[in-house]
């Protein structure tokens, strides 16, 4: 009874902190907007990217957060850019991106509202006697461990000569490595957060992960390191209830700095293949350019301004279907396609393909420009550019139903078993908030897959028939 109310009195204290950042967030939008068009999309895209963290912590269901996680970004990518002008900087009126902002945080609500549904109808069961805890410990760590491994060496075969002797197999190898890294990545911070790590063990974790994060820079791979960085937050926030400030202003200083030098350092090595011996050099030069950048108070990209898909949104609205109709279905055609893997199918288009159709149907990119870079289009501006507020609210209900199945199937479950796994491969796609549809469910069948062998690749190891490796944890 007591652990109950306990319980309880945590979920009111973590719904009162939510309530009491919605306030202090709302405040500061309100004194920081230079028009009222932008303080009210802000508001509601901010109401509506909360209101599921609110839900999560209010139902006590636990499981995998994926849309908590997912949707609390549209902060950054959508609401925080509006207070920062950058509507009006690209050229749109505040009507527009006023406009835009209601377009996506009707999108959020219905995804919320179907999320919700399956919190009210998950089944809370018991977790297992505590005996088994020592086997959940070290299935953790060697998960992590595993893991991070696989990661670092997908990253030195790109470095080595043997990259080009993968052809098309490259993208299967990609997968199978890189997804059991982001679970990695996630339970580093669970581990961290329970306790489960010595402290050399700790230290070795540290040590790959860096490493890794090093040869990802120097490969200018800035996003890949910064959503693994986050992942291993996720996973410490999500099980520890609480924040490490001290790491996560670090983390965010870090990625500032580099950032800011991100534009001059890519045209110093757009035509060089920076070899591992190159790499520091690299990440030196980089660095200072991000400080003397930020220092100069010269005009840079933000964080928040480089993730912004703001512009993306407005332009497809105004546009379509006045000057540019409705595709009609078309991105979403070229799922089944992407689904098969390249080794299977060499003549098997580009996983950006739909990206690209949209870049240059909309002007952002000209198709020669889609070669060697690309804009991200997030799936709202998408599923408008199809069939409009009818295709926004329909992916609303496929992105609800698509992340409240996961979260279900991962509530009561152990840390380790697969339903968890899949929840976390899951969130770790969602949380890509620059992909289209197609991309993103092509990247989580790959870590599907991937992690399906990884799985049972460790029950082997481990002789286990049993289906699940450690003790029924309640994530």
């Amino acid at each position: 009874m007591n652990s109950r109310n306990s319980h309880k009195a945590r979920q009111h204290r973590l719904l009162e902190l939510v309530a009491l950042g919605f306030i202090l967030l709302v405040g500061a939008g309100f004194f920081y907007a230079t028009r009222f068009e932008d303080f009210l999309g802000y508001t509601v895209v901010l109401l509506a990217a909360m209101a599921p963290i609110a839900i999560w912590i209010g139902s006590g269901t636990g499981g995998i957060p994926i849309l908590p996680t997912g949707v609390g970004l549209y902060w950054l990518y959508f609401g925080l850019p509006t207070l920062r002008g950058g509507g009006e900087r690209a050229g749109y009126s505040p009507q527009h991106v006023l406009e835009a902002d209601v377009t996506v945080a009707l999108f959020l609500i219905v995804t919320t509202v179907v999320w919700s549904r399956f919190l009210r109808s998950a089944r809370l069961t018991k977790p297992k006697a505590a005996h088994s805890q020592a086997m959940s410990d070290r299935t953790v760590v060697f998960l992590a461990m595993f893991g991070l491994g696989m990661g670092l060496t997908f990253y030195a075969i790109l470095y080595s000569s043997f990259v080009g002797l993968l052809g098309s197999a490259l993208g299967v190898v990609r997968a199978v490595l890189l997804a059991p890294m982001l679970i990695a990545c996630y339970f580093l911070g669970y581990g961290k957060a329970k306790g489960m790590f010595s402290p050399i063990q700790w230290i070795i974790a540290l040590a790959v992960l860096t490493a890794t994060l090093v040869l990802q820079v120097g490969g200018l791979q800035l996003i890949s390191g910064a959503t693994e960085m986050g992942a291993a937050l996720i996973g410490y926030v999500y099980t520890a209830r609480k924040v490490p400030w001290i790491t996560t202003i670090l983390v965010a200083a870090l990625i500032s700095i580099l950032q800011a030098g991100k534009v001059e350092i890519r045209d110093d090595y757009a035509n060089i293949d920076v070899s591992a011996q190159m790499t520091p050099l690299l990440i030196q030069k980089w660095f200072e350019i991000g400080l003397n950048t930020i220092s100069r108070n010269t005009k840079h990209e933000s964080v928040s301004d480089r993730a912004s898909l703001l512009p993306q949104m407005i332009r497809v609205q105004t546009l379509t279907p006045d000057r540019v109709p409705y595709l009609e279905g078309e991105s979403y055609t070229y799922l089944a396609g992407m689904l098969v893997p390249r080794i299977l199918n060499p003549n098997r288009g580009s996983t950006q393909v739909v990206m690209n159709l949209l870049d240059v149907r909309y002007g952002f990119l000209t198709r020669e420009e889609t070669r060697s870079t690309a804009v991200g289009v997030n799936i709202v501006p998408e599923a408008f550019a199809n069939f409009g507020y009818l295709g926004v609210i329909a992916v609303g209900i496929f992105f609800g139903i698509f992340t409240g199945y996961f979260t279900r199937i991962s509530i009561s479950q152990e840390a380790t078993s697969l339903p968890t796994l899949f929840a976390i491969a899951a969130m770790v796609t969602v949380i890509n908030l620059e992909a289209d549809l197609s991309y993103l469910m092509t990247i989580f069948f790959q870590s599907a897959v991937a992690v399906t062998v990884f799985y049972y690749g460790l029950r082997f190891m481990f002789g286990s028939s049993r289906p699940t490796l450690g003790m029924k944890e309640v994530v």
